[in-house]
């Protein structure tokens, strides 16, 4: 048996579930927590006053009695790139061991100010038998990194692994049985700054996009623009939601505002899928699976159905574990199922 805790750095909250392992069946969830974060504190993904996170992350320990100081950590901002690549074919270890010098000409950042790492995702050979290998390369800013993992060492935490929110997101929704051989999915994993894009067939990733947007902006637009408070601009997105009557539209401000701000959000993850669709060897999406905070809001799954063209259901990250004694009841833990997606999915796995 072993224990494994993820650690989710979102834009208005800090999360962490521990799962128990190695046993017969699916991991046990043993505990999940979070602690909300002021607005600013981490902005479009990017820690901006590191103290008030380690502040924020020493009472997630003290208050739900993690069992375990050892931390997966994941990574979601604008200056993470991902890229699909072919490169020359090599045994996947040298590949790794030669990647800054097969990519440093093809990415918009210093290879050796940053820190990489790739997913293989195949191996193919042409008919003149020459190999390469097809790959996702991933490139973060080593300063970057190195605050994060700064911040979580002043909590009196220890960074064991560090992944992509997006593999994440993979490995606690997707589900390689649920769709035919061939079929790919879309997980949308909508958070209040940040949105992960990740397409999958048969659980290998096909496309990642990380969209700097989510469902803060329409918080934010309601605070300035009516003079209400945060809490009351979160309770107008869960009750008014977006509007999806293409008769009547909004009705008042409140609505006005909501779906402008929404139909911007929406436009970004529709602009990202045409990228997609366009891109090479791209594989027709059969469904689309939606978590976190922002896909909550009333009509936002109906309106992402009607543009993408396809259906479109809420992702449930708690069906690949057992619940156990979490120490809250059911109804909680229900409704904070839609913000575990990437703690869990660290949990489950992660890169070193």
């Amino acid at each position: 048996m072993s224990i494994r805790i993820g650690l989710d750095l979102g834009s208005s909250a800090v999360r962490a579930v521990q799962l128990r392992t190695g046993g017969r069946g699916a991991p046990t969830l043993e505990r999940l927590g979070q602690v909300p974060l002021a607005p600013g504190v981490v902005r479009d993904g990017e820690i901006v006053e590191p103290d008030q996170v380690v502040a924020a992350l020493r009472r997630l320990w003290q208050s739900f009695g993690f069992r375990s100081r050892n931390v997966r950590l994941g990574l979601a901002n604008q200056q993470v790139i991902v890229r699909q690549m072919d490169l020359p074919y090599l045994p996947e270890a040298d590949l790794r061991r030669s990647l800054a010098l097969q990519v440093g000409d093809q990415l918009p950042i210093a290879v050796d100010q940053s820190i990489l790492d790739l997913y293989l995702l195949a191996n193919i050979e042409n008919e003149q038998g020459q190999r390469t290998s097809r790959v996702l390369v991933v490139a973060a800013p080593r300063a970057m990194v190195q605050q994060v993992v700064q911040v979580v060492r002043q909590a009196r935490l220890a960074p064991v692994g560090i992944d992509l929110d997006a593999f994440a997101v993979l490995r606690s929704l997707a589900d390689p049985q649920v769709l035919p051989t061939g079929d790919a999915e879309l997980l949308i994993d909508a958070g209040a700054a940040v949105t992960n894009l990740l397409v999958h067939q048969g659980g290998r990733p096909r496309f990642v996009r990380i969209v700097v947007a989510g469902g803060g902006a329409i918080t934010e637009t309601l605070v300035n623009a009516l003079g209400v408070t945060a809490e009351e601009a979160e309770t107008a997105k869960a009750t008014v939601g977006m509007p999806f009557d293409q008769v009547t539209g909004p009705v008042d401000d409140r609505s006005r505002l909501i779906a402008d701000r929404a139909e911007q959000f929406v436009d970004e993850i529709r602009a990202s899928m045409d990228y997609y669709a366009v891109s090479g060897e791209a594989v027709p999406l059969e469904r689309a699976l939606l978590t976190g905070g922002a896909t909550l809001m009333p009509n936002l799954r109906e309106r992402l159905e009607d543009l993408l063209g396809i259906p479109v259901q809420h992702g449930r990250p708690l069906q690949r574990v057992r619940v156990g004694r979490v120490g809250l009841p059911p109804e909680e833990v229900a409704r904070a199922e839609p913000f575990l997606a990437v703690a869990l999915g660290l949990a489950l796995g992660g890169r070193r």
